[in-house]
């Protein structure tokens, strides 16, 4: 990461990065910095209730398994129309407060995978996030680059907010203010 990367995430703001992957279907990666211990954030993305305001569209969350270092997840998301309503599993393996990976296991996309990772820095929390989808529908990967790229920013935004790292009051309201969801409180 170069100084004036470092700088922009030092001031609150959200970086969208090229994601490099040889595999078909849409990617993005998002870095933020959050002024909180890694716990606070890994609450947050590994809670069903609280994937409810970051997460746009989620109709449903439901933990199938979880042994805390792996756990299967059930979503439905309905982001409007044209999309399809998304209806799948997944598993994310977990190295506590450090690093998730996830990937599909069933469901109507071709390919769903990904990565948290939590990264502690003498300026605070870097949180780095990527993911690569693949719908079941013929979509051109650019066009599901530029949704991820629309909608991951806001989703890293409001889980910074919700978990009390946006390191001002004035930052947290515009961190929250992004939360596609219902956001249902911190606790």
């Amino acid at each position: 990461m170069d100084a004036g990367d470092l700088e922009k995430l030092k001031n609150g703001r959200i970086l969208v990065l090229d994601s490099k992957s040889d595999k078909p279907g849409g990617t993005v990666r998002v870095q933020a910095m959050a002024q909180v211990p890694a716990q606070a954030v890994w609450d947050v993305i590994v809670s069903c209730e609280k994937t409810f305001s970051f997460v746009e569209g989620l109709q449903s969350c439901d933990v199938i398994e979880d042994s805390g270092e792996r756990a299967l997840l059930h979503q439905v998301t309905k982001q409007g129309w044209p999309a399809p309503t998304l209806d799948f599993i997944y598993e994310s393996l977990r190295e506590p407060y450090r690093h998730i990976r996830f990937r599909l296991v069933q469901g109507n996309l071709k390919a769903m995978e990904g990565s948290w990772q939590l990264i502690k820095t003498p300026d605070g929390l870097l949180m780095d996030y990527e993911i690569r989808i693949k719908p079941e529908v013929a979509a051109p990967d650019f066009l599901v680059s530029r949704s991820l790229r629309k909608s991951s920013p806001d989703m890293i935004a409001c889980i910074r907010g919700l978990s009390g790292g946006s390191g001002s009051m004035g930052l947290e309201a515009s961190d929250l203010g992004r939360c596609p969801g219902v956001v249902r409180g911190r606790q």
